[in-house]
């Protein structure tokens, strides 16, 4: 299908009417619009406009079909022959409150034999943002600072995040290398302080060749009906969560309901656990850089237990990667990994 021509004033002036009276894009609009987004030929002023009107009107779910279509066919794709279908961790929040954890589940669900790839900023792009006051990302802790200091090197384009897949099981690959249409849109909330529809857009994009695993976290409640109704019409395989900042791994101190959708049908996997807490599971000192590394190597050593709510979350992914064939053995392979490296 030919894609349609873009009237820029009359796409803008559909989309910018207000919450109540703007107009959604067709499924085609959104992808052309959003494809001469991405190759940087829209006008610098319209593209303000789009993003500050996508910020208050939110986007549909066909929307948001032709943005990933538009995203995934501007990257070169990952090429990874897998038994089991990769796990996909976008990571563009950050911790603050707490220790990031997202490494550790990463590292977790390698040793289990299950491909996992985080895309996110690199490793200075929170750093040289310290002045916004949407989601302030001053103070917060990078996936990618953790991974360095970890010893596990960052990738520097798509082919090598393939082999270091192939090679150690895990890569992190910065968006400005996966997508770099992506990373110079991304560049605009320095530019007018807010987040707007690309920040829910890498976190749907498959940058694989053939189908993976979403891990999706969301801060808001509301976004999280938008993402299991994208992942249902787009039959993708997804694991939807309330994230921990903004971060796709469960909260170490009380587990989310996770959403699991498979073949076009979204389904409460397990649900949250809202039960007192007795007992706050054992994690690191705090929330730097150096005490997260600590906790993840006494994890992956089995000098410290695995917070229960990442056990569960890894069991999920483990399913629905294909690794494991159900929860009991998926169970009982995530304890055989723990206490083979406990050996």
């Amino acid at each position: 299908m030919r894609a349609p021509t873009l009237n820029l004033p009359q796409l803008v002036g559909r989309v910018a009417r207000g919450r109540e009276h703007a107009e959604d894009l067709s499924l085609e609009e959104a992808q052309a619009l959003f494809a001469a987004w991405l190759a940087g030929t829209l006008p610098d002023l319209s593209a303000g406009a789009l993003w500050t009107a996508y910020r208050i009107k939110g986007e549909s779910v066909d929307e948001l079909r032709g943005f990933v279509r538009a995203s995934e066919a501007s990257l070169r794709p990952i090429v990874l022959d897998s038994a089991c279908q990769p796990v996909i961790l976008p990571s563009y929040n950050g911790t603050r409150r707490g220790a990031n954890l997202l490494p550790l589940l990463a590292c977790i669900l390698a040793r289990c034999g299950v491909p996992v790839l985080l895309h996110g900023l690199h490793a200075g792009s929170m750093e040289s943002a310290m002045t916004l006051s949407d989601h302030d990302p001053s103070g917060r802790v990078g996936t990618a600072r953790i991974l360095t200091a970890f010893g596990l090197p960052i990738a520097q384009d798509n082919v090598q995040a393939g082999t270091q897949l192939r090679q150690q099981g895990l890569s992190y690959l910065p968006v400005e290398q996966l997508c770099p249409g992506l990373g110079r849109m991304l560049r605009l909330r320095q530019q007018l302080g807010v987040r707007s529809s690309v920040h829910t857009v890498v976190k749907l994009m498959n940058p694989f060749r053939t189908p993976a695993v979403h891990c999706a976290g969301v801060t808001h409640p509301p976004y999280l009906a938008l993402l299991q109704a994208f992942f249902t019409a787009t039959g993708r395989r997804a694991l939807c969560l309330r994230g921990t900042e903004g971060e796709p791994f469960a909260n170490p101190k009380r587990r989310p309901d996770l959403h699991t959708c498979l073949a076009g049908e979204c389904t409460l996997w397990v649900a949250k656990d809202d039960k007192p807490l007795l007992q706050i599971p054992v994690l690191p000192d705090d929330q730097g850089v150096s005490a997260t590394c600590r906790f993840m190597a006494q994890v992956l050593t089995g000098h410290a237990p695995l917070p229960p709510a990442l056990a569960d979350q890894v069991i999920c992914l483990l399913c629905l990667s294909g690794r494991c064939a159900d929860v009991d053995s998926a169970r009982t392979h995530l304890s055989q990994i723990l206490s083979h490296d406990a050996a």
